[in-house]
């Protein structure tokens, strides 16, 4: 394909064991013509069927696969990113099911809006088992936890509401220099540092790039029940924190350190893993929730400055 107009582009690792088949399913049935869009999946060291399921589409959609050996999310993007042809840049998951006219309503928010480089749409949440009576998703902000966006109202946004599996950008914005931060986001076991996504465009923004919100493109995001518990909630707390110190290095405490951690980060982690410990023996609600995910918070937030301290250091 010589001239597409949008990029699709996704990383997976191990989907075929997961909901990557019911993804390229929903590309299947995209109204977008299929000569002015081109698929470009990343194989990234999966160690199931991922590889053979993806070739399975090859008569069906216009894919290319790619094998990406390196274990880490952002450098598989990168990777697809090197080769994309399209005037527009659609970042997704290999666990989403996209509208049917999900692509033609991105090139037309993009055609009717060219003051703007990046464009969001709706990220619906699509439950395994409904949440319904589960109190925690009264406490839990849907966005920063479930990648959800539900804002059904189009218009200039804050790019912070950009994110995760509906992101499109210009390549012209793009260019050939920014790319995904590798030391930041998915790996596959133990920790890693939330943010990949966010990181890149908030670059964009920098360099004077305008976010648009596009209502009217939709893809529906797996959430498994397995997701859908405290723990996993308060754990995906400790890797957001990870990440905040690569994300925000300015707003890191200054003055003195104890163990590479800023004295004020280690009084406030103590603070809120008194508060934890306290609430933990008292009946579940929000304010013991939220002690908890703050306790785990901040315990990520403490390794993610050592991580990065080459970023804070020096102040």
């Amino acid at each position: 394909m010589s001239n597409p107009i949008i990029s699709v582009i996704f990383s997976s690792y191990n989907g075929a064991s997961r909901r990557l088949q019911n993804t390229l399913d929903s590309f299947l049935a995209q109204d977008f013509p299929p000569e002015k869009w081109e698929l470009i999946a990343v194989n990234n060291n999966s160690k199931d069927a991922t590889s053979e399921l993806l070739h399975r589409y090859d008569q069906r959609l216009p894919i290319t696969v790619l094998d990406h050996p390196s274990p880490g999310k952002s450098g598989a993007l990168n990777a697809a990113l090197d080769v994309a042809k399209g005037t527009l840049l659609v970042m997704t998951d290999d666990d989403v099911e996209a509208n049917p006219d999900w692509l033609s309503k991105i090139a037309a928010c993009a055609d009717a809006n060219p003051e703007f480089g990046i464009f969001g749409g709706q990220i619906l949440p699509n439950w395994e088992h409904s949440p319904t009576g589960n109190r925690l998703l009264e406490w839990v902000p849907m966005g920063s936890t479930f990648a959800i966006v539900d804002t059904r109202t189009s218009g200039p946004c804050d790019p912070t509401n950009v994110w995760g599996p509906n992101t499109t950008v210009r390549l012209s914005a793009l260019g050939a220099d920014v790319r995904y931060r590798e030391d930041i986001g998915p790996l596959p076991g133990g920790m890693f540092a939330m943010g990949e996504d966010q990181e890149i465009i908030m670059r964009l923004c920098g360099r004077g790039v305008k976010a648009y919100h596009c209502a009217e493109a939709i893809v529906h995001h797996w959430i498994p029940a397995s997701s859908v518990n405290e723990l996993w909630v308060q754990k995906r707390g400790e890797r957001l924190g990870y990440g905040i110190p690569a994300l925000f290095p300015k707003d890191v405490p200054t003055g003195p350190r104890i163990a590479g951690v800023p004295v004020k980060t280690w009084i406030e982690s103590a603070q809120w893993a008194f508060r934890a410990a306290i609430l933990y023996l008292l009946p579940k609600s929000k304010k013991r929730f939220w002690a908890i995910w703050k306790y785990y918070y901040m315990r990520g937030y403490r390794a993610g400055i050592r991580r990065y301290a080459s970023a804070t250091l020096a102040r």
